[in-house]
């Protein structure tokens, strides 16, 4: 195996890696959402929505990635990996070492900075690697989901919450080691903000669709905000296909599971509402990490099929929560597993398309737009699970809780 070969696998690794420790945080304080949120004993309905976690792990994530483009990229990879571990640690020592609720939701903000940060920078730093690192950072993603929720909810049966957490710090420690000791950096890394020589040669006669390259040489005189103003609106109008299908299952999703999820106790399960809820979000991680390994082997072009089976099961889960007809908690962990396939596909193939699709060196800036998206519909969703949460326990579903809800 020659030198190439292997710089090619530890990339893979790499990333793989990256993506499972870029995503590890997000996924543990969405897990741990019930235990850090529920200060009412005597419901299994909080008197806060987990969607006020989902907020705080998701809008500085947001904002991260819309004002990212504006600095990041004269910033080097070194300075900006380090920084996204950095806050990540820090985020899991804040959470774990306090019980005000305040401080909590300040941690959960560090993460979601980390994480937002993070996946602008590695998205970025994949159009340094061959196509390949798309779907291994991709795999990692998904499996941080899965990872992050069963190590949460295992360990919560022999320790408390905030134990549980601080054993976290394993992962930013392992992502940091990753970057300096088992990637190998291409020399474009330390070349100047305006541009780099791709790794690998220019794939302009490989791209399938038709979206086209951005002329810079027309707006040359413009001014560099009025410039990067139609720089976006372009983008938007040719990624608006892949960006409207991310939103809405996104959306989708994390209605169903920080709105809905709280809501859905079986009283005929021996299991409580925090360890139903907490096998809930596994279940959905199991899901999404299949299928965003699934790249390697099956494609979709039609992505948007996917946004349409997903709003389905939003209705399906509403109804649910409303006049609790499904009889077996089995069939809705089923339902749950179905989500996150759908939500792992409609990302993985979203990415791989646009990889395919736009031309290189306009590829940096497609994927960090694109990954916007998926954070506008957790954002709404965040912002809609409140009232959903609200209107279901008050009005609706504690007539159908047993005993077993409330312990």
């Amino acid at each position: 195996m020659n030198n190439l070969e292997v710089n090619k696998i530890k990339s893979l690794i790499s990333f793989w890696i990256f993506g499972l420790c870029n995503n590890f945080g997000y996924v543990v304080m969405l897990t741990a959402a019930y235990d850090l949120n529920s200060t009412d004993k005597e419901s299994y309905c909080s008197n806060r929505s987990t969607g006020a976690i989902l907020l705080a792990d998701i809008i500085p994530a947001l904002l991260i990635k819309l004002i990212s483009p504006t600095f990041a990229h004269r910033i080097h990879y070194n300075i900006k990996v380090t920084i996204c571990c950095i806050i990540s640690a820090a985020s899991f020592i804040t959470v774990a070492s306090t019980s005000n609720y305040t401080v909590i939701v300040i941690g959960v903000v560090l993460a979601a900075l980390s994480s937002g940060f993070g996946e602008v920078t590695f998205l970025a730093l994949t159009s340094h690697f061959e196509k390949t690192v798309i779907t291994s950072w991709s795999s990692g993603t998904g499996f941080a989901g899965i990872l992050g929720a069963t190590m949460y909810t295992v360990l919560r049966l022999f320790l408390s919450t905030r134990q549980t957490i601080y054993l976290m710090l394993l992962m930013p420690i392992c992502e940091i080691l990753t970057y300096w000791l088992l990637l190998v950096r291409p020399a474009t890394l330390n070349e100047g903000p305006d541009g780099f020589k791709p790794l690998i040669e220019e794939e302009t006669s490989s791209t399938e669709g038709n979206i086209h390259s951005y002329d810079v040489e027309e707006n040359r005189e413009r001014h560099p905000v009025v410039a990067a103003f139609l720089k976006l609106i372009t983008s938007i109008k040719q990624l608006w296909y892949y960006m409207l299908s991310l939103f809405v299952v996104y959306y989708c999703e994390y209605t169903i599971n920080q709105g809905l999820f709280e809501t859905l106790c079986y009283s005929n399960c021996k299991l409580n509402m925090s360890k139903q809820y907490q096998i809930y979000q596994v279940l959905y991680q199991v899901g999404v990490t299949i299928s965003r390994s699934s790249a390697s082997f099956i494609h979709f072009r039609h992505v948007h099929i996917f946004s349409i089976l997903q709003l389905v099961n939003l209705i399906v889960f509403a109804f649910e929560a409303r006049y609790a007809f499904i009889p077996s908690i089995y069939i809705t962990f089923a339902l749950i597993l179905w989500e996150g396939l759908l939500g792992g596909a409609c990302y993985v193939n979203t990415f791989y398309r646009i990889y395919q699709e736009v031309p290189h060196k306009d590829r940096e800036y497609a994927l960090g737009l694109v990954s916007c998206s998926d954070s506008f519909g957790i954002t709404l969703a965040g912002l809609t699970s409140f009232p959903i949460h609200n209107h279901i326990c008050k009005s609706f579903r504690i007539k159908h809780a047993g005993p077993s809800c409330f312990k």
